[in-house]
């Protein structure tokens, strides 16, 4: 056990995935981080979760959950399954960031749970959403994108990656503490090779389509913040500012069921860049919510 703020942390394994319960009094809440993070990504939030009883998990793959092979969306639904029954959890909140956020909406999709919130996982699988681009375009340059990230030199010496972490906290403004505990815990996994099969079941899923037929509550948090795109190929930027534009004009396009919140001073790593906004977000969507549910 380890102390975490004001919450005892206790990590455990079930089947297989690395599991840290952090405890407190409330509605369960599971947290799910994005491709190439882990558990610890959620550490900035916890503090500013009071009234929460909230469990992260590493994905497969991932942290100090077991190798894998496979990562489909099945994969990643009975892993959730199995965390969530392997805990007791009462009907969790699922709150994920990226990939992360994508498996909450298709787990909210065939499921049972209270809600859901999204944090910048918006998919990109869909040639519709790269405006000004043909589909022929947006397939042949993602296959290439994710090929010129998946043939980068894995690095797993740990000093390297301790180096490249607090480079990244830096530059970010984040907690370099955080950063370097975090490459520890995943050792360079997963390694660059296996992003072709990461990033796979995003490949024709349209999770708008989805958000729209989802039967409980959801929220989509989206940063703002331009990526620095200038070390890719030109063809590659037009892409990512495409999916930039598209994703803005569905995120417009939502009927007001949906919640929507655009956060202009954080990027992609929105729990990251503005920690006690996104958990302000979260605990008062779950606390709104539930008074709403309770009413019903």
């Amino acid at each position: 056990m380890t102390e975490l703020g004001h919450r005892v942390t206790a990590e455990q394994r079930i089947d297989g995935l690395a599991v840290l319960d952090h405890g407190g009094d409330g509605p369960d809440v599971l947290l799910l981080h994005g491709a190439n993070r882990t558990a610890l990504d959620w550490g900035p939030v916890l503090p500013h979760l009071p009234g929460l009883r909230l469990v992260a998990m590493d994905l497969r793959g991932h942290g100090r959950s077991a190798l894998a092979s496979s990562y489909t969306w099945d994969d990643h639904l009975g892993d959730v399954d199995a965390v969530i029954h392997g805990l007791g959890l009462r009907r969790p909140w699922l709150v994920g960031h990226s990939l992360g956020g994508m498996i909450a909406v298709r787990y909210a999709a065939s499921r049972e749970c209270a809600g859901v919130v999204d944090l910048d996982g918006f998919g990109g699988g869909m040639p519709a959403s790269y405006p000004g681009l043909t589909p022929q375009q947006v397939g042949e340059r993602r296959a290439e994108q994710i090929a010129l990230f998946a043939s980068a030199p894995a690095v797993t010496d740990p000093g390297q990656l301790e180096a490249r972490a607090r480079a990244t906290a830096e530059r970010f403004g984040w907690d370099a503490e955080r950063e370097v505990a975090r490459v520890r815990r995943s050792a360079g996994r997963p390694l660059p090779g296996e992003l072709p099969a990461l990033m796979a079941p995003l490949d024709g899923y349209d999770l708008f389509a989805e958000v729209r037929g989802l039967r409980v509550p959801v929220l989509l948090v989206a940063g703002e913040r331009m990526p620095d795109l200038g070390h890719l190929p030109q063809h590659i930027r037009e892409l990512n500012e495409a999916l930039v534009l598209g994703i803005g004009a569905e995120l417009a396009a939502l009927p007001d069921r949906v919640g929507v919140a655009r956060l202009k001073s954080a990027g992609h790593m929105v729990h990251l860049d503005a920690p006690v906004r996104v958990a302000v977000l979260i605990r008062e969507f779950v606390k709104q919510s539930g008074r709403e549910r309770d009413r019903s």
